[in-house]
């Protein structure tokens, strides 16, 4: 059985690539291309997604780079203007079995997935948008397909069996935009 990285990114304020917000779950199974379109399916039902645009690729993530996608699939449509920083996001925590080193991972899920106001802490609601969002990336899985944690040190996969989120918010300083002007004042 394989494992699989799926990289789903949802583009923001342009169609251009740096801009494209993304996530990686893992995942093992025979057929990429069923796992692809199930993801698909899953976000056009998400509420929170529903017709924004997204692109899902799958890599295997057993193979040395580069690595091709072995399997895409998106929904197009027209980037929505984000308004906020890129780089907040809440964490949607991971782990199978134990809660320790090798069996936990982390999905940073962009903040403008789940709305509302970016108050000092996160809203029970947009705590409770992230769990729902965990329900997208496990429920109805193809047959013989697990949502896996990956792990790279040791090569192995262990099936998730437990997600959180807390109240804090967390940044992805790679998500942010590049600067394009500078204000500059001597110092004397």
């Amino acid at each position: 059985m394989a494992v699989y990285r799926a990289q789903i990114s949802f583009p923001a304020d342009s169609a251009l690539p740096r801009d494209e917000l993304s996530i990686t779950p893992h995942y093992t199974g025979d057929n990429p291309s069923a796992i692809a379109n199930w993801l698909k399916a899953n976000l056009i039902a998400y509420p929170l997604v529903g017709a924004k645009p997204f692109k899902i690729k799958l890599y295997d993530a057993e193979k040395a780079p580069p690595s091709y996608p072995v399997a895409q699939a998106e929904q197009t449509g027209t980037p929505p203007a984000t308004g906020a920083p890129r780089e907040i996001a809440l964490c949607l925590s991971i782990y199978s079995t134990f809660n320790r080193p090798s069996w936990r991972g982390r999905l940073y899920l962009p903040e403008t997935l789940f709305g509302g106001a970016q108050g000092l802490r996160p809203t029970p609601a947009q705590q409770q948008a992230v769990l729902d969002f965990a329900g997208v990336l496990h429920n109805g899985r193809p047959a013989g397909t697990a949502w896996v944690i990956w792990s790279r040190k040791e090569k192995v996969s262990r099936s998730v069996t437990r997600a959180w989120v807390d109240d804090e918010w967390d940044v992805m300083r790679s998500r942010g935009l590049k600067g394009t002007t500078r204000v500059e004042v001597g110092i004397t």
